[in-house]
């Protein structure tokens, strides 16, 4: 036998036995409307991903919104199996299972764990009792539920939810609620797995006091609630316990699949841009753009502009936010690709990839405009928006609106379509940017570093006019599915492939993390279009 011959059946060897020691992850993603199940191999590969839009009840009124609690978990379940049958694979190989959650959602349980009132994030039923609730914690501790919980507005917040339904007992078919869990942790514990909660979705709560990291005592007096009410926290990626027999015979899995603690998407997605360390940004340009400082310290800002949360990884971090953010900002991008079809626009129709390559080519054209005029032709010509996200603390001035350069004397300004859509780009990075500055602001830093992730991000010329505009080199994450990827981390962390940070470190590559370096050339013009722009936009 020739060496060449021998080194290849090694090699199909050593491939096989990989192949038999695969295992995967199956992890859930519970968005403001839809929930997603994903499957992905070790080297964080997805090889299915399907979605369900579960059923949401609305009040009449409006103020209500909260999921179908009788029909989520056999939804989940069907979505699960769907799932495995699309990744081919076989199910007795999946390992580890996590999920995530869009904040602040949560569930009201009875004593056997099963759901009284699954909240999603933009449930305002408690709008009637947040200030009410933050009176009475202010008598006993000093200190408004701010101070405590570095959330706000208070009819948004979980404990309002809680006291509206407590005053409203006919909502829950007049049962008791006995525990609170964030979803995450209900759809664990339902799974199998200990009851608990992880330290990042308690501080998202409304319950949880950033300062102690415990629950608040006065809530057991204010609520008249037993002291097992709330879940016992863990860091993110603990394992939690194992699948049970009755979920095991349903998706066909093994007696000994992981159930890894989770956490909330926006954290989620730090963790997959690397951006869990003091000093980092993430910007997640998404339906709404929630701007996160990691800081050491916690920062509670004195004039409630900001919110104060965290995230908590096993082996990984222990570290708080500043977040600055509010308002739409993919639904922008949305409009303005109807606004300039006339085709959608007429119709009514959900924008194709041609509608967004088409805003993609009409960026590119503006930037390359901008990069060979002069600086005073770029701010004399400039065209500006105003059209969100805009501060947690924003007036009631509507954003909505386009201010253009006026003609006068003998010069005339002639306007093209690119200049527009331009306008709506800058318009989200120059919102972003001054939402970045207040992080700065109130975590007192100066140095930091960027990195852009979320569905806006495959625009990758708004990634580099980012870097451009702060002459600092900034990253963006390729995968789009961004919480996805960091649950496939926890995954990572529960197994015991990342042990440490410099795993961690050593788990991305360029092709995970794109390096942007600024353009010098175009630093100056953009400063100053920003300083323009905050000048018209200033509230």
């Amino acid at each position: 036998m020739n060496l060449n011959f021998r080194q290849k059946l090694l090699k199909i060897y050593i491939v096989s036995l990989a192949c038999i020691a695969m295992t995967y992850r199956m992890v859930f993603d519970a968005g403001s409307k839809a929930l997603k199940c994903a499957i992905a191999d070790e080297n964080k590969n997805i090889l299915a991903m399907e979605s369900i839009l579960p059923e949401v009840i609305q009040s009449a009124d409006g103020f209500g919104r909260n999921w179908e609690h009788t029909k989520y978990w056999n939804n989940l379940l069907d979505l699960a199996k769907k799932t495995i049958k699309k990744s081919e694979i076989n199910s007795q190989e999946i390992k580890y299972i996590t999920t995530s959650i869009i904040r602040p959602s949560c569930v009201f349980t009875d004593e056997d764990l099963n759901p009284l009132y699954i909240g999603s994030s933009f449930d305002v039923q408690g709008i009637d009792y947040g200030d009410e609730i933050d009176e009475k914690l202010k008598k006993m501790t000093g200190e408004t539920l701010y101070h405590h919980t570095g959330h706000f507005p208070n009819f948004l917040m979980i404990p309002s939810r809680l006291e509206f339904l407590r005053n409203n007992p006919e909502k829950i078919a007049n049962k008791k609620i006995v525990h609170y869990l964030p979803l995450d942790s209900w759809i664990l514990v339902k799974l199998g797995g200990e009851l608990h909660t992880n330290y990042t979705s308690a501080m998202e709560s409304g319950f949880f006091s950033l300062k102690e990291k415990i629950w608040l005592d006065e809530w057991f007096s204010i609520f008249n609630i037993d002291e097992d009410f709330f879940p016992p926290p863990v860091f993110s990626g603990e394992v939690i316990g194992n699948v049970i027999s009755s979920v095991q015979e349903q998706l066909q899995l093994n007696s000994d699949v992981d159930l890894v603690a989770g956490i909330p998407d926006t954290q989620a997605a730090l963790l997959a841009s690397n951006s869990i360390t003091p000093g980092e940004v993430g910007v997640v340009l998404g339906s709404t753009t929630p701007v996160q400082l990691i800081t050491e310290d916690l920062c509670i800002d004195e004039q409630e502009r900001a919110w104060a949360t965290g995230i908590l990884v096993k082996n990984l971090c222990d570290n708080y936010i500043v977040e600055a953010n509010t308002g739409i900002t993919g639904q922008i991008v949305k409009w303005a690709a109807h606004l300039f079809d006339s085709k959608l626009r007429t119709k009514f129709l959900e924008p194709t990839d041609k509608q967004y390559n088409s805003l993609q080519e009409q960026l590119h054209n503006f930037d390359e405009h901008e990069q060979k005029e002069s600086e005073d032709h770029v701010l004399s010509h400039s065209v500006y928006a105003n059209l969100g996200p805009s501060t947690l603390t924003s007036s009631d001035r509507s954003a909505g609106e386009f201010y253009f350069p006026s003609p006068g004397g003998v010069e005339e300004f002639f306007m093209h379509q690119n200049q527009l859509v331009g306008a709506v780009f800058d318009n989200i990075m120059f919102a972003v940017s001054r939402n970045i500055d207040l992080a700065k602001e109130i975590a007192q830093m100066e140095q930091f570093s960027l990195t852009i992730l979320g569905g806006l991000s495959r625009y990758k010329l708004l990634n580099q006019r980012f870097a451009d505009l702060y002459s600092l080199p900034t990253r963006y994450l390729v995968d789009p599915e961004a919480s996805i990827q960091g649950l496939l981390i926890l995954c990572d962390v529960a197994s015991g492939k990342i042990k440490d940070s410099s795993d961690y470190q050593r788990s991305f590559s360029a092709d995970d993390l794109v390096k942007l370096e600024p353009r010098l050339t175009m630093t100056s013009k953009l400063q100053e279009k920003y300083k323009k722009w905050m000048s018209i936009t200033k509230i």
